[in-house]
């Protein structure tokens, strides 16, 4: 059960691209930026815990 081998690169692709669109979003609804970031920087890092785990059990 080796998996991805690239899974760890993916998952942090994953993380840049959903930050980038989640926060600016965000701010184009006028949210607080801080607000923003800090819900980009949740999906980024739920993004990475979930893709790197479905990777490493091979899907």
């Amino acid at each position: 059960m080796a998996g991805d081998p690239n899974r760890l690169v993916r998952a942090l692709a994953n993380a840049v691209v959903a930050f980038g669109v989640t926060a600016g979003m965000g701010m184009l609804l006028r949210v607080p930026t801080d607000v923003a970031f800090l819900q980009g920087g949740a999906v980024a890092v739920a993004l990475v815990v979930g893709t790197f785990a479905v990777a490493s059990m091979g899907y």
